[in-house]
């Protein structure tokens, strides 16, 4: 498998862009997102899974988390885009590709957009610490889906430190999963950093696609999960694990458990899921020719 920078992997999906969207796409949605996407671009950073340069990092049946926690220990120590930043590309993104947000234009566009939207919790999840095991959250939950060898979207070409990580942020639709491997504290508080985010950050577009982008949907698929799974019947602010600080919100879970009978409907379909959770969302990637030709450099 061939290992390339994250810079000539994003370069060379800006190059898949620009062959397969510019008869779909404007002119200037094309130039906006192709400025956008460079990785001299400032906010090139505040997308988290490209700032990490996977493609560069990460192979198939790659499972060295330690080396990925190395990685996250020093993504996490850098600047934190700021919400002004973010809602900067959100408003440009709207004034460049507004016309675009077309049932036609979900495959690519939708992609960019959901991933943008997802940047900020996407990095308070990942940066989220398990101070009990002196690691991340994220780290804590992937080496255990490893460890009862899970695998995500019971996928086997997602068996790589990018599948797992995306299957994490969060954790939903666990199908063939006792409820003490998904309602475990770090499954949970990763959760409740994407239930509070979807409270306090409405979807920024008005999209026209299939599958629209709203942060009420988004949350309601997994607060339902958590609380007919495990029992939690408020998914907000996360908890403090160990000596984790806990400072990101208002909104705060109550009555975590191990174990639950009840499932809410769907909770075994993917289907269940759609362009909202990270579950769907890999499967969803790799229909989606933006975030689709960066995958398949890895």
């Amino acid at each position: 498998m061939k290992c390339i920078s994250s810079s000539s992997a994003i370069a060379l999906a800006l190059t898949a862009i620009a062959a397969t969207t510019e008869a779909a796409l404007s002119a200037g949605c094309n130039t906006y997102l192709n400025a956008l996407a460079a990785p001299t671009h400032p906010l090139a950073r505040c997308r988290v899974f490209t700032a990490l340069g996977f493609p560069a990092i990460t192979g198939a049946h790659d499972h060295d988390t330690a080396k990925l926690d190395k990685i996250l220990t020093t993504y996490c120590a850098t600047p934190a885009c700021s919400d002004e930043q973010y809602s900067g590309v959100f408003k440009d993104l709207q004034a460049n590709c507004g016309v675009d947000m077309t049932p036609e234009n979900q495959d690519t566009l939708g992609t960019v957009l959901y991933m943008w939207y997802m940047s900020p919790a996407q990095r308070e999840a990942v940066c989220y610490q398990d101070t009990t095991k002196n690691t991340h959250c994220v780290i804590t939950s992937m080496n255990e889906m490893i460890e009862r060898g899970q695998l995500p979207d019971a996928n086997i070409n997602e068996d790589d430190l990018y599948g797992y990580l995306q299957y994490v942020t969060p954790f939903t639709n666990p199908t063939n999963v006792t409820e003490a491997s998904f309602c475990t504290s770090c499954n949970q508080q990763v959760a409740n950093i994407f239930a509070n985010y979807y409270n306090k950050t409405p979807a920024p577009f008005s999209l026209q696609f299939t599958q629209n982008l709203t942060s009420s949907y988004l949350n309601t698929v997994l607060a339902d999960q958590y609380r007919g799974q495990c029992g939690v019947t408020t998914l907000g602010t996360p908890s403090s694990i160990g000596n984790n600080a806990n400072t990101s919100g208002v909104f705060q879970p109550v009555n975590l458990t191990e174990t639950a009978t009840a499932k809410p409907p769907g909770l075994d379909s993917a289907a269940a899921v759609i362009i909202g959770q990270s579950v769907g969302m890999k499967s969803l990637v790799g229909a989606m020719v933006f975030v689709g030709s960066i995958i398949a450099l890895i």
